[in-house]
């Protein structure tokens, strides 16, 4: 048995497992590599240029709706802005008339790493959940698909192919009944679980005196971020010639795209290479990781740390091509000014939580 498994405390938890280190242990050479790429692009903003239609390259700063909006509609669930403010009862109608039904996904039109992604059952949750928080939310529609998965590729421009550097399984975080047990003691003998037990005595509390049979899987969770304890699984030595196809069609229907990672819900990994039976519910640019890397039994902490490093100096690469072909980079002081909003939109989301 393996040595995390018979340790029951979060923080020992996290100690040897370094999947769940924070960001700044996987970032902290970027500090010296970052600026010798820009040195080497000549450009403190570079990596802007990797993807000239997304603003700032996709970096993080980018409404994600709008990056939906360049999508093939046929690709992507069913969505619509909810700007902060806006009555209830139009949001309500524009969801009626588009066709959502509850239960429904609520996420940050700008946000990462899953943060404030939740699944809402009906429109009193979602009452209460856009009137917490003082920012624009998408409203997207659940899509009970039974497989989740990233896809990292980039193209070089006029390239006729493109690469996939990184493909992602999702196993949503679970426990496994032995007919003994009641989900409560399950979520405290599981690491992953017991590292979501604050969320989950929110969520999922009225299960928790429930005793699965022996052999039973228990869902936990419907949101693939590994924030949310979903297990991200390498998925590399599935990356073929018909998965590239599938994404060197999607690629060539998005204007300004060049590198970046695929969210995807599909019906089975064999649909996605054939090209049918998926949708991308998120498209991310430069800051998208090869999230493969946080599967601890196929890789170790420094060669993730050089996986990161590997894929920005393709971000450079692709970046560095568009420009050749008249991409511009952005000034630094757009991107200080859109940073300094960022600070500004992460400050009154800290607020609304205090208030919580």
């Amino acid at each position: 048995m393996k040595r995390w498994n018979l340790i029951n405390n979060p923080l020992w938890i996290k100690l040897w497992n370094w999947e769940y280190w924070p960001t700044l242990a996987f970032y902290w050479p970027m500090f010296v590599y970052g600026p010798l790429l820009a040195l080497r692009s000549r450009h403190a903003c570079f990596f802007t240029a990797a993807n000239p239609g997304i603003i700032a390259g996709g970096l993080g700063l980018e409404s994600k709706y709008a990056t939906i909006q360049n999508l093939p509609a046929s690709l992507c669930p069913k969505s619509i802005l909810a700007p902060r403010g806006r009555d209830l009862a139009l949001i309500l109608e524009e969801i009626r008339q588009l066709g959502i039904e509850f239960p429904l996904i609520a996420k940050p039109d700008v946000g990462y790493r899953g943060f404030l992604v939740k699944k809402l059952d009906t429109a009193d949750q979602l009452r209460a959940y856009l009137s917490q928080y003082p920012i624009d939310f998408i409203i997207q529609e659940y899509l009970n698909y039974p497989v989740e998965l990233g896809v990292l590729y980039y193209r070089l421009p006029n390239a006729e192919k493109g690469k996939i550097t990184s493909l992602t399984l999702k196993d949503f975080l679970h426990v496994t009944g032995d007919g003994k047990s009641t989900v409560l003691e399950l979520i405290e003998r599981t690491p992953r679980a017991l590292l979501q037990l604050d969320r989950l005595q929110e969520t999922h509390w009225q299960s928790f005196k429930n005793v699965p049979a022996h052999g039973e899987r228990v869902g936990l969770g419907v949101i693939g971020n590994h924030s949310k304890g979903t297990q991200f699984i390498n998925g590399n030595q599935y990356i073929d010639d018909s998965l590239r196809h599938t994404f060197d069609a999607v690629a060539k229907q998005i204007p300004g795209f060049s590198y970046g990672r695929f969210d995807i819900k599909c019906t089975s990994l064999e649909d996605l290479k054939q090209g049918k039976n998926f949708k991308i519910i998120e498209l991310n640019g430069v800051c998208s990781e090869p999230t493969h890397i946080y599967d601890q039994s196929l890789g170790s902490y420094f060669r993730a740390v050089g996986t990161i490093m590997k894929h920005w100096t393709i971000v450079r690469k692709v970046a560095a091509a568009n420009h050749h072909k008249g991409a511009a980079y952005m000034p630094g002081s757009q991107m200080i000014k859109m940073l300094t909003g960022l600070r500004d939109y992460h400050q009154k989301i800290k607020a609304a939580l205090k208030v919580e």
